[in-house]
């Protein structure tokens, strides 16, 4: 990177890279421009520090890219917005930034402050039992639904006869389980399988519940914002609709610029939830195009919803004991 800076700019930005050392510039040039080996580009340059980012993030100058010189150090979520802006910056410490270059990672991670005491497999074979209370289930046929081990049903299976809500019939190869108490089953569920670590990120899309699914992932309508869909409001007020998508945590940054979106911290208009173990996508549903998880998964979802506790109690009390879809 090298830049030119215009005649009219503050002494004080020359100072200030300067100081830094490593950076090429020029002054008394006719505009700033900053040159790359693959462009030149001009930019309004202009000398802040920390306390003044907060105001230039909308502002573009005559049409210019805006280019920040920062006397200041600046930390990840700062740099990020940043960069979700537009804007092109030098940090006191070197840290520099342009339009087209990688971004600065912004997802978060929530954990849980109760611990999860189901594994994945485990989850998603609950999952099934969940949606599904009606059916009649060998140990070989719900692990292949939930992609699981044979030896993983049995022990969930057992856990779960151990407390009463499940009965089982025959012996041996032909032994079958089927729920005995369902809203007792969707209470265990609720209790021992609620989200744990979580890696998420704010973004916005065209439209948030348009058919999508980019390459080698899938996204399923998640939370509150499916379960009303699904005719089971639990909130009074409207809510972020939460996707889950198949991707692993390192990958979720580059799922909103494919849906044709960006990520922001600022007016989102959808939640993105990494879900590498894919629990939203056992018995996902297709609704006008828009895959859903199943009732099972936004039950569980509603824990990262304000209010999450209520919202899952509000749902319970309304799922009943009705079977998948109900």
């Amino acid at each position: 990177m090298f830049l030119a800076l215009s005649r009219d700019l503050d002494a004080k930005a020359a100072e200030f890279l300067s100081r830094l050392g490593e950076v090429e510039f020029t002054t008394g040039a006719p505009q700033s421009v900053i040159v790359t080996e693959d462009d030149v580009v001009p930019v309004h340059v202009e000398l802040v520090d920390a306390s003044a980012i907060d105001e230039r993030l909308d502002r573009t100058v005559n049409g210019k890219q805006l280019f920040l010189l920062v006397n200041a150090v600046l930390d990840d979520e700062t740099a990020a917005k940043l960069e979700d802006a537009g804007i092109g910056y030098i940090a006191a410490d070197g840290r520099r930034w342009l339009r087209n270059w990688e971004r600065t990672q912004r997802v978060s991670r929530q954990v849980s402050a109760i611990r999860r005491s189901l594994r994945a497999p485990s989850v998603r074979l609950a999952q099934l039992l969940a949606d599904y209370p009606l059916g009649t289930w060998t140990e070989r046929r719900l692990a292949e639904r939930a992609h699981t081990t044979q030896a993983t049903a049995h022990r969930l299976l057992a856990r779960i006869e151990s407390e009463g809500l499940i009965e089982r019939e025959g012996r041996g190869r032909g032994t079958t389980r089927c729920v005995r108490d369902v809203r007792g089953v969707r209470a265990w569920l609720a209790r021992n399988a609620r989200p744990g670590s979580v890696v998420s990120l704010s973004c916005f899309v065209p439209d948030p519940f348009a058919p999508a699914q980019t390459v080698g992932r899938k996204l399923a309508l998640t939370g509150a914002v499916a379960a009303e869909k699904l005719g089971l409001p639990v909130l009074t007020h409207s809510s972020l609709p939460i996707m889950r998508v198949s991707v692993q945590a390192d990958e979720l940054e580059d799922v909103p610029e494919a849906l044709g979106g960006f990520r922001t911290e600022a007016g989102p208009n959808l939640l993105l939830v990494a879900d590498p173990d894919r629990l939203a996508f056992v018995d996902a549903r297709s609704v006008g195009g828009l895959l859903m998880a199943p009732p099972s998964r936004m039950m569980l979802d509603l824990y990262l919803e304000p209010r999450g506790e209520a919202a899952v109690d509000v749902f319970l009390a309304l799922w009943g004991e009705g079977a998948f879809g109900a």
